[in-house]
């Protein structure tokens, strides 16, 4: 449970040491980044594809029941 980071709030008036209120920021590679994005394109076009062909079953029953 040691290894969570945790980042407190502080006040504006409140005195912070240096060491606890500076994070490091973490860069991610070009690589890394590209990889980010083409999963969250993927999931987008999975997630609406799936809308898709529900709706095209439920179009195509409702034409089989209506006709």
């Amino acid at each position: 449970m040691s290894s969570l980071r945790h980042e407190l709030i502080h006040d504006p008036e409140e005195q912070v040491p240096d060491e606890e209120g500076a994070r490091p920021e973490e860069e991610m590679t070009r690589q890394e980044r590209r990889w980010y994005i083409l999963g969250a394109l993927k999931s987008t076009l999975l997630i609406g594809g799936a809308y898709l062909i529900g709706f095209g079953i439920i179009i195509a029953l409702m034409l089989w029941f209506w006709i």
